[in-house]
């Protein structure tokens, strides 16, 4: 999975992510920290006339109470996944680079805050 290998690529950076729970397309309420690698709804799209190469976007949502806190997670991770010709869980990645400044998502009726930046992506599975 892509996402899979986006997540190794944070936990792997030893810039405290390793630290910081990373789950795939839900943060469980009762987690005050964490970090999320959304898909898109529809899903990655497949290149047709490459099989297995993908060239898309996904989201990394950062939730954490202290406001400065969550952007300042946000920006390690845009520095970390800054990526040129890498490899994680079999794909390789051409390029990862975030294409958004951090924002923040309203704050949810139980409290918590969350922060997103986007990025583009292009990769092919290691078969």
């Amino acid at each position: 999975m892509i996402e899979q290998a986006i997540i190794s690529a944070l936990r792997e950076s030893r810039f405290g992510f390793d630290a910081i729970p990373i789950f795939f397309n839900h943060i469980p309420e009762d987690v005050e920290v964490g970090a999320m690698i959304d898909t898109p709804i529809p899903g990655y799209e497949i290149d047709p006339d490459w099989p297995g190469y993908f060239n898309d976007m996904t989201e990394l949502v950062i939730r954490h109470p202290d406001p400065q806190e969550g952007f300042r997670l946000c920006r390690e991770a845009m520095k970390i996944l800054t990526v040129r010709s890498q490899t994680f869980d079999g794909y390789h990645f051409n390029h990862i680079r975030p294409v958004t400044e951090p924002t923040a998502y309203p704050v949810s009726a139980s409290g918590s805050r969350e922060f997103a930046i986007r990025f583009d992506f292009s990769c092919y599975r290691i078969d």
